[in-house]
């Protein structure tokens, strides 16, 4: 009798032993596939380009639109991410664009505006911001790092027509004076309307 007690005690043992093993091997898969989807997602995806993708929080989303609302032509998200301005706008009607360089985030972009039915009315483009033609918008907005927004400063300078409203989220034009700034911190958004 000892010796069954034993084999059932050395089998549940083992069965406990596999159930962790399993579980360790899940959650290392896990760790790895987390890991690896970051990498793709956040780091920048081309070494050409320094800027990590940081998503824009809903707060910053919805200011966006306020600042959009009434404002005639076309949208330009330079550094798109995710498409989540972009699609928030073509949601108010506007004809948008996003530029991005990461190609993981411009087919999730593709792919939530095909989900929520905006694909007419939100495009994305797997091109270099310096390399888009923004005279045919009205509207921009950048996300961009102080290193480019320095580089872009010049050619929004040369591009843009009278009218055009440029918006930029955390980060402002080095040498422009903003014509209004909501929010704060981390949050702050600086408005440049090109009289």
């Amino acid at each position: 009798m000892d010796d069954s007690i034993e084999m059932n005690l050395a089998a549940l043992a083992s069965v406990e032993r596999d159930r962790s093993f399993i579980l360790a091997k899940a959650i290392g898969g896990a760790v790895c596939l987390t890991y690896v989807v970051n990498t793709a997602l956040i780091f920048p995806w081309y070494k050409r380009s320094p800027l990590p993708w940081i998503p824009s929080g809903r707060s910053q989303v919805d200011r966006i639109l306020r600042l959009l609302e009434g404002r005639p032509g076309k949208v330009a998200d330079l550094g798109s991410g995710d498409g989540r301005i972009v699609c928030a706008a073509a949601t108010q009607g506007f004809h948008t664009e996003g530029y991005e360089l990461n190609p993981f985030l411009l087919g999730y972009s593709r792919l939530l505006a095909q989900r929520k039915g905006l694909a007419s009315l939100a495009r994305f483009h797997r091109r270099d911001l310096f390399e888009a033609n923004l005279r045919q918008y009205n509207n921009i907005v950048i996300y961009g790092e102080p290193i480019i927004l320095r580089r872009l400063e010049q050619k929004l300078a040369e591009e843009l027509t009278p009218g055009s409203r440029v918006i930029c989220c955390r980060y402002r034009l080095p040498t422009w004076v903003p014509t209004s700034t909501l929010g704060e911190g981390i949050e702050t958004i600086y408005v440049y309307d090109k009289v």
